[in-house]
């Protein structure tokens, strides 16, 4: 198991290796995926805790129909969970903000 000073040693080199090419995180296609793969998790897991927040019942595939929404973005997602009235509204909204 790598330790948490190892993980941050690691990640600064990677940083400073990465400006001098003028590269970042998401021009390697698999390391991409994996931070993209992880935003869609945290918008669904944010808009699923504001949606309980407010004592909103949701039915059992919104999070998989969460997972398949596209090009929403998390401040958009979780301003539908902020104003809707219930799982519906909440997909009407997100469907008239595309």
């Amino acid at each position: 198991m790598v330790s948490g000073a190892t993980t941050a040693a690691l990640r600064r080199v990677g940083r400073t290796l990465g400006a001098a090419e003028g590269t970042g995180p998401d021009d390697d296609p698999f390391l991409h995926a994996e931070r993209q793969e992880g935003r869609v998790e945290a918008a669904r897991a944010a808009v699923l805790q504001v949606l309980a927040t407010r004592g909103l019942r949701v039915s059992a595939t919104l999070s998989r129909r969460l997972a398949e929404l596209e090009n929403i973005s998390t401040g958009a997602l979780v301003q539908a969970a902020l104003e809707c009235r219930d799982e519906a509204d909440f997909l009407r909204l997100l469907t008239e903000r595309r």
